[in-house]
């Protein structure tokens, strides 16, 4: 339609054109073009140059007007070739709206039998991991001194987690880990709801979770680089870590002096035992944290970290033995816990799926009010490895471990070297030897293979 309408146009345009043209170039009279005039008499001469002129005035104004005439027509043409394209474009915009209107009621008309699809969308994703530890232990007399039912030479299966995550709304999500542990049975290692988007550049968590207190306490324990904690994480933080109750605040702050920077605030029951009351309903332990992370190169991060913890340790509300089963208050007794982490990492851009090297190193220090002495007892301990990419599925490192335990003087230590094969995303096999003395004043020598798998769509995750 709109080529017909063109070519309707330009017909009459066309001969406009050529009329203007002829007109304004019209034929020369005689003797205008160059060739000699007859020749004639000077009177016959002078009549017919004085009627040429009079000629010429006429037509002249007789071209100046059909000129005008032919610009008129020439605009009308315009004003209606332009009109008949407008309302082209009004005919297409109004059938385009037709058909989406005649669409969503085509939609809103449907009848829908079942909603099984929807409802398997509201399902939480669920994860699964296996962690076989088979262990050697080479020292007799660590065996027969420290070892007990389930610290010995064996093949156990060491725990099975399962891991649930769901996005409750655009504002929160959840996640649930549960472990099955063969010695200790069933427990709840993390259950919290966290809040994003509500306040700009701050989250909240609500639950039961591992504290952000350094970098490692906040791992899972089969997506540690090692088979398991640091000796100064296990000796001064607990056999589990810092895993508690109450409540986070995490906020995204400025790029003051590092290219981001965290801060976390944790208020949480004082559920640990090690360096806590060992209570749900104790006074709440309050820990901050601070961590800051530079981009040194498109190859290398550096990432530095301060944390800070307070609370009581006395036990409140318990019976007293000695009192005939009284129930008493003990006196109040203050623990003081400091740490301080550094992560170097370097990645090359154009191999970061073969080359890798990961330098990490925690310290600690702890301060507990002792209740027979109401003096404070002090412990330290620090940890370093260095971890090495080999290839795509490779990786070798070692780790040394140094503490001075609560209520100490004698210094432990651990020496931990170890190569990983990871067949997938999904699978890892990992062989470690342990040499030191990591407990009272006997030495520990043993070898330890690790399987690990798990299924789901989180797999290993180090959060």
């Amino acid at each position: 339609m709109r080529a017909h309408g063109h070519s309707d146009g330009w017909s009459l345009v066309l001969p406009a054109v050529l009329a203007i043209a002829w007109l304004a170039f019209p034929a020369r009279a005689p003797g205008q073009d160059g060739a000699p005039p007859d020749k004639a008499t000077g009177e016959e001469s002078e009549k017919s140059e004085a009627a040429g002129q009079a000629v010429s005035v006429e037509d002249v104004q007789r071209m100046r007007a059909q000129i005008r005439t032919l610009e008129r027509q020439l605009e009308e043409i315009r004003e209606r070739l332009e009109a008949e394209e407008l309302e082209k474009l009004r005919q297409a915009a109004d059938t385009t709206a037709a058909s989406a209107d005649d669409e969503s009621e085509s939609l809103m008309d449907r009848t829908y039998i079942t909603a099984s699809r929807s409802l398997q969308a509201l399902n939480p994703e669920i994860s699964v991991a296996g962690d076989f530890l088979a262990q050697l232990v080479v020292d007799e007399d660590f065996e027969a001194f420290y070892a007990g039912p389930h610290d010995r030479s064996g093949l156990p299966l060491r725990a099975l987690d399962l891991h649930f995550q769901s996005t409750l709304d655009p504002f929160s999500f959840t996640k649930i880990a549960v472990g099955f542990d063969p010695a200790e049975g069933v427990g709840i290692e993390e259950l919290y709801i966290t809040w994003t988007g509500i306040v700009p550049q701050m989250s909240f968590t609500v639950g039961r979770f591992r504290q952000l207190f350094g970098v490692l306490n906040r791992w899972h324990e089969h997506d540690l680089d090692q088979t398991g904690y640091p000796l100064a994480s296990q000796l001064l933080l607990g056999d589990e870590g810092l895993q508690q109750t109450g409540l986070s605040v995490k906020w995204l702050m400025p790029s003051l002096w590092a290219h981001t920077n965290e801060l976390t605030l944790e208020v949480c029951d004082g559920e640990n035992e090690t360096l806590f009351s060992g209570e749900h309903f104790s006074v709440p332990t309050a820990m901050l944290h601070l961590k800051s992370y530079w981009d040194l190169s498109e190859n290398t991060y550096l990432e530095l970290g301060l944390s800070g913890m307070f609370g009581f340790n006395n036990r409140r509300g318990f019976e007293d033995e000695d009192r005939e089963g009284a129930i008493v208050d003990e006196p109040w007794r203050k623990t003081f816990v400091g740490g301080a982490d550094i992560t170097l990492h370097w990645q090359p851009l154009q191999q970061a799926r073969y080359r890798s090297l990961t330098w990490r190193s925690e310290g600690f220090w702890v301060s507990k009010e002792d209740l027979e002495s109401a003096e404070y007892d002090h412990g330290w301990g620090v940890y370093s490895y260095l971890q090495y990419q080999l290839d795509a599925v490779w990786f070798v490192g070692l780790r040394g471990d140094l503490v001075e335990p609560l209520g100490s003087d004698r210094l432990h230590w651990l020496v931990v070297p170890y190569a990983t094969f990871w067949q997938s995303e999904f699978v890892y096999i990992r062989m470690e030897f342990q040499h030191g003395e990591p407990f009272a004043d006997c030495h520990d020598t043993r070898l330890l293979l690790q399987v690990n798998w798990a299924a789901g769509p989180h797999k290993h995750e180090k959060y």
